[in-house]
């Protein structure tokens, strides 16, 4: 059986990934939802100690769904460690530096979680499905940024209009649709 592992953004766990966790378990996923430093304390190096607790649960059999600069993290992550996984799902993910007006506790945090273009190809080869679920209502994100983040990482996107950044503030409480990516791979 595979394990399922949700890495959070910048404001902590999405109502999204609680309704997933539920619902995986009740399938009888074994789901591993670290909880990292947030907002100022979204550093890599924080973040990736965190993850190295779990570190010996990602293998070839891993789905990982990611949402906002989780998606970052994680290429970084897997890239940095050479870690192979079966099935990537970014939830409103970037590779690239943005910035919002008034937001510094996050332009900060994107700006230190970047990925170059190398780090992209390893990810690339160490995953073998990659899917990017999208928005164009996203408050968080620049539209162009989310249409980018596919072709970047060779990813299956997927629109999804109206269902914002997919975190706290945009109330999205269940995601199908990662359910049944899951189930297909």
């Amino acid at each position: 059986m595979k394990n399922i592992i949700l890495i959070h953004g910048i404001n902590g766990t999405p109502k999204v990934f609680e309704w997933l966790k539920t619902e995986l378990e009740k399938s009888g996923y074994e789901v591993i939802m670290p909880s990292f430093p947030i907002q100022e304390g979204a550093i890599y190096e924080k973040w990736k100690d965190v993850l190295n607790q779990y570190k010996d649960s990602i293998n070839s059999d891993s789905v990982v769904v990611c949402h906002s600069i989780g998606n970052e993290f994680i290429i970084k992550y897997l890239a940095e460690r050479h870690l192979k996984i079966d099935v990537y799902i970014g939830l409103a993910g970037f590779a690239e530096v943005f910035y919002n007006e008034g937001k510094d506790v996050l332009n900060a945090a994107v700006e230190r979680f970047v990925v170059n273009e190398d780090e992209e190809r390893e990810f690339i080869s160490l995953t073998n499905h990659r899917y990017a679920i999208y928005s164009d209502d996203d408050h968080i994100v620049p539209f162009d940024v989310l249409e980018r983040y596919p072709r970047e990482i060779n990813a299956k996107a997927i629109f999804m209009p109206g269902i914002g950044h997919m975190g706290k503030k945009s109330g999205l409480e269940k995601l199908p649709k990662v359910l049944d990516l899951i189930e297909i791979d």
